[in-house]
């Protein structure tokens, strides 16, 4: 008797979780649309983490042979905040004609709060030209549920020389 109760409630069981339908994905991230939300979804696993930040590169000024610097700042999204306690890094890749002045930057090289992560690139150019950048980074954002470790962020930008 008590096994034909306990097989009537498991297929009761399955029959009602057939008529939900498919799963729902989670709601998306405080301040973040509902449009935004759905492209997200539509995008390949490395566009969604992309959306948990910004990326801005200002390439800044330099004359050859003076030293100029070159600002990387992530933001997180909405919702989402710099992870403090991550061992950020930034590991620059050598470039033909530039000097950097240091080739790995760390957290206490950073400009570091929740709102932003802030690398000042110092690098000195041999010639005038139009030089490119590249690098890769290493950051954590969080929210109140998670925090996403971004690792091996390449990133790239082009540098005019006078």
């Amino acid at each position: 008797m008590m096994r034909n109760l306990m097989i009537s409630l498991s297929v009761a069981a399955l029959a009602v979780a057939c008529q939900k339908g498919p799963a729902q994905a989670d709601p998306p991230a405080e301040g973040v649309t509902e449009k935004a939300a759905e492209q997200a979804a539509e995008k390949p696993a490395e566009a969604k983490e992309a959306a948990l930040y910004a990326v801005k590169i200002l390439p800044g000024d330099v004359q050859a042979g003076q030293e100029g610097t070159s600002v990387i700042e992530v933001t997180p999204t909405p919702g989402y905040k710099v992870n403090l306690e991550f061992p950020t890094r930034l590991k620059l890749n050598p470039v033909e004609g530039i000097t950097h002045a240091k080739a790995e930057l760390g957290k206490g090289d950073a400009e570091i709060s929740e709102k932003v992560l802030r690398f000042n690139v110092a690098f000195t150019p041999a010639e005038a030209g139009k030089y490119a950048l590249e690098g890769i980074a290493d950051f954590s954002v969080c929210n109140e549920r998670t925090c996403r470790l971004i690792r091996g962020e390449k990133l790239s930008w082009e540098v005019a020389v006078k």
